[in-house]
């Protein structure tokens, strides 16, 4: 599509998800992804046998093609390489490989209309995935799905290398792969039609530190290449075509921003301790061992949340005891003698299905998952707990229950991790003599029972992720009920206050790992209610250990004490907002945490 200039068209302002905070400005560069058409017709029986042999050539040269784009991501992080190593999988997995070859021998299909059939019964199966990471996978099945049909049909493969300096990238939605060219392309920031805070786009813009923002619809309808954008990371925004003037005054916003968050960056080290000199923990969130030494590089006090289920993911075998005890020495040797609580397996039958060949439930996100799965599939479990046990000698460990629900799961694991104990003992195996066993709050279940349950574990970790959905009925990647997903809702806040006054009065620690934890508006109200530990994404801990240096803790209870009996949701943030606002007031953090207001009204 040709250029055009600012005043050809009028200024639209299009809402969306802020994944990765800042702003960019430049010219958008439109990558078109539009879907090939797929042809269905019907073979004869003598047309089945080369087929069969198309799609495997097929899928043959998709595979190279990925092996190729994996050869030109040396520089990139380790995660962007794991997600291609997971599309090569996909392209060997029974479900896919053999779905397709069933479809075209029992129903005499050509390859591109079985491929597309069993694509999007595999997408219905992430679709009933509660997880928001593992449901967005289903772009991967896309990805994949995509480059085996061009294939299939000699078309070419779209890709970001002709993008020039300077530009926003617009797609309806981008693959890792797109990363080879992003690596050597001085992009500004990615906007997309689709995607969520977990998606690929998300992960990529994070790791170089570009603004994005996704979930935008239609943005790849509305936007051609050539058209001046202002894209607000931060608060999920783009402006197609404004007027100069706008365009000045959000190129002073993006000054100030970025000196303020240059600031913030340089004072990542120092201690994140309330102006009334209260110490404040702040963890970081990993998926990846070889993340730990980037968290503490951010700044973050030790791992406050490992998430063991990469382990098991993307690969044909599930991981044995020596392999999972390497990657868990390896987290707690890197974090010292801050520690890293690590969790156990948080996944279900749907999660990793080929290695387990679980039968598939109508409805998995109330069936076999997490600790339920781990109670069940009791070989898995203890094969992770002996893993665990052995790694306790090189670090601090603490280890952490996902998705409890009930006491009688707490006392179930403590038996099976007892027995593990005794094993080790016997094989001669050294070990820490305690290791702290927590659970993660997160149902609204354990909620309501945080007194009982808090005399039977050794800390809380309060997952907000899920604990909101739950209590609120609320798919957050649901664009029409995604309005209703406030963190700052009146039930929640009723059950922060007594998950963390249940564990006060027990003696034990709690801390919050949700995504709530490192979202700058809300740390003044967790800390008011009684927290002092937050684990979160690692872009957001220089953001909160300013906060946290900002802010005094009477004046944060002050501010729970008066939204905790507002009825609404809108009344409360409205109250906090401002709130935020006065306490920040003069500091680095406050253009970074607002950067809606106008550099001329930023405080101080």
């Amino acid at each position: 599509m040709p250029g055009r200039g600012p005043n050809e068209r009028e200024t639209r302002v299009l809402e969306g998800i802020g994944v990765s905070p800042g702003y960019a400005i430049g010219r958008a560069h439109l990558v078109d992804r539009r879907r090939v058409r797929v042809p269905k017709y019907h073979l004869s029986a003598g047309q089945v046998k080369a087929e069969l042999q198309r799609f495997a050539e097929a899928l043959a040269q998709s595979e190279s093609q990925i092996q190729d784009i994996k050869g030109k991501l040396v520089s990139a992080g380790e995660e962007q390489v794991l997600i291609l190593e997971a599309h090569q999988l996909m392209m060997r997995d029974e479900m896919l490989v053999e779905g397709t070859r069933q479809l075209i021998r029992e129903q005499n299909i050509n390859a591109e209309w079985a491929l597309k059939k069993v694509v999007r019964s595999i997408k219905q199966i992430f679709d009933n995935i509660d997880d928001e990471y593992f449901r967005e996978r289903r772009s991967d099945v896309d990805f994949v799905g995509d480059r085996i049909l061009r294939n299939l049909l000699g078309g070419a493969h779209p890709s970001l290398s002709q993008v020039g300096h300077s530009a926003i990238v617009v797609a309806h939605d981008l693959s890792p792969a797109d990363t080879a060219f992003l690596m050597r392309t001085a992009v500004l920031g990615f906007a997309t039609d689709v995607g969520g805070k977990t998606s690929h786009t998300a992960i990529m813009a994070r790791s170089l530190e570009l603004p994005a923002v996704v979930g935008l619809e239609r943005i790849t309808e509305i936007v051609g290449t050539g058209d001046v954008l202002v894209l607000d990371g931060t608060l999920g925004r783009v402006l197609v075509n404004p007027p100069p003037d706008e365009v000045k005054r959000y190129q002073r916003q993006q000054m100030v921003y970025s000196a303020h968050r240059a600031k913030l960056d340089e004072a990542r080290h120092e201690p994140s301790t309330t102006q009334d000199g209260t110490p404040v923990r702040i963890a970081g969130n990993i998926e990846l061992p070889e993340e730990t030494s980037v968290v503490l590089e951010y700044g973050a006090e030790g791992v406050g949340l490992y998430r063991t289920e990469y382990l098991y993911m993307n690969r044909e075998t599930l991981p044995d005891e020596q392999e999972q005890y390497e990657h868990y020495r390896q987290v707690l040797e890197t974090a010292g003698a801050a520690g890293a609580t690590i969790r156990t397996l948080d996944l279900g039958g749907d999660k990793f299905i080929e290695p387990l060949k679980l039968n598939r439930e109508l409805n998995p996100v109330m069936g076999l998952r997490a600790i339920r799965f781990c109670l069940r599939e009791q070989g898995i479990f203890r094969t992770q707990l002996r893993a665990l046990l052995r790694a306790s000698v090189h670090g601090n460990l603490r280890m952490m229950l996902p998705l409890i629900s009930s006491i009688e799961e707490v006392w179930q694991t403590r038996a099976i991790l007892d027995e593990c104990r005794q094993q080790l003992e016997q094989e001669g195996q050294p070990m820490a003599d305690h290791i702290p066993l927590g659970i993660m709050i997160e149902l609204p279940s354990a909620a309501a029972i945080a007194d009982l349950l808090a005399k039977e574990v050794d800390f809380f970790a309060i997952g907000t992720n899920d604990l909101i959905q739950y209590t609120l009925a609320i798919d957050r990647a649901n664009e029409h009920v995604a309005h209703l997903y406030r963190p700052l809702h009146p039930a929640l806040l009723r059950m922060l206050e007594f998950i963390v006054a249940s564990a006060n009065a027990a003696g034990i620690r709690v801390s919050m790992c949700g995504e709530m934890a490192g979202e700058a508006l809300f740390v003044p109200v967790l800390l008011g209610l009684g927290l002092r530990e937050l684990s979160m994404n690692t872009v957001s801990i220089p953001i909160i250990k300013s906060v946290v240096r900002a802010v005094s803790i009477d004046t944060c209870e002050d501010l729970f004490r008066g939204v905790r009996d507002l009825v609404c949701a809108d009344q409360i943030e409205a109250r906090v907002r401002a709130a935020v606002d006065e306490m920040l007031a003069g500091t680095d953090a406050a253009q970074v945490v607002n950067p809606g207001l106008p550099p001329e009204a930023t405080p101080g």
